[in-house]
């Protein structure tokens, strides 16, 4: 934790972004939990998708008179993937972290995720445990496992993230290096690729001193249901129709790819591209039976 006699502007500045979509039901308090955090060298960088809703409403009254809020209004909807890459562009922090509009936030995970990230350069993402929630807080009994590849070599960050699940993606990410990214996809899987590729780069560290709730906000999806949600108009996540037939296929190729690019040795890049195919189809055969 950065001492409190610290002026804000000492402080490394901390960029959030909140891509959104009709998300009225849970965003006051969510976007409260942002705004309260004890860390206040922020900017939070709200892209609204052309919601039918009251999100946009909500979103102004509780920026007024913040000036580390800046709303984006998108005149269409322009699908999930592009407005997650909407917030990232107009970031301007050391630190970067998506944040949705449906989850909760300890008021110090944005301050214990940069104490972290200054005192572990090796370090490309800081996350926290988390917890399920429904619709009214109530914690679920859900388990989501959590990792830290601090000390682990190459190769073992890029599979403890390809096995791992995706909760790191909404950790405090070191700029410098989501800039080094070839690429943020617009596929199903974009969260892997991301992942797969910052693990090559560096450490992931979980942080023991804060923590975050996660909202299940709607019933609990079959992996074809799923699909069919990545896949729809709204997510934006099917650009031609071989994503949408084959929503999947493109993520094996980019995680060949990201690997091919790495700073990695010949032998090592040949023994992980040897080992990819089956991994891939193990974790797709165990993901279709959840």
């Amino acid at each position: 934790m950065y001492s409190s006699h610290l002026q804000d502007t000492d402080l490394p500045l901390v960029s959030i972004g909140v891509p959104l979509y009709n998300e009225e039901r849970f965003l006051r308090d969510s976007l409260r939990a942002i705004l309260q955090q004890d860390y206040r060298n922020l900017e939070i960088i709200i892209s609204d998708n052309c919601s039918t809703d009251s999100t946009a409403d909500i979103c102004r009254e509780l920026a007024a008179g913040d000036e580390r809020v800046h709303i984006i209004n998108q005149t269409s909807n322009v699908g999930a993937a592009a407005n997650f890459v909407k917030v990232l562009e107009q970031a301007g922090g050391r630190y970067f972290m998506w944040a949705s509009g449906h989850d909760l936030w300890s008021n110090n995970l944005v301050s214990e995720y940069v104490s972290v990230l200054e005192s572990h350069p090796a370090a490309v993402i800081a996350y926290a445990r988390s917890d399920w929630i429904g619709g009214t807080g109530e914690r679920l009994n859900r388990q989501t496992s959590c990792y830290d590849t601090g000390s682990m070599n190459d190769i073992s960050r890029f599979f403890m993230a390809f096995w791992g699940n995706m909760h790191p993606i909404l950790g405090l990410i070191r700029m410098e290096s989501l800039c080094q990214i070839s690429k943020i996809h617009e596929c199903a899987g974009t969260d892997q690729i991301i992942l797969s590729e910052l693990a090559l780069m560096g450490e992931f560290l979980l942080v023991p001193a804060a923590h975050w709730s996660r909202r299940q906000p709607r019933d609990e999806e079959t992996h074809r249901q799923k699909m069919r949600r990545y896949t729809g108009r709204e997510y934006g996540l099917a650009g031609s129709w071989l994503d949408r037939y084959f929503p999947l296929l493109r993520l094996p190729l980019e995680l060949i790819r990201v690997v091919m690019r790495s700073r990695l040795s010949l032998l090592e890049k040949t023994s992980m591209l040897f080992a990819l195919p089956a991994c891939f189809l193990v974790r797709y055969l165990a993901g279709i039976k959840r």
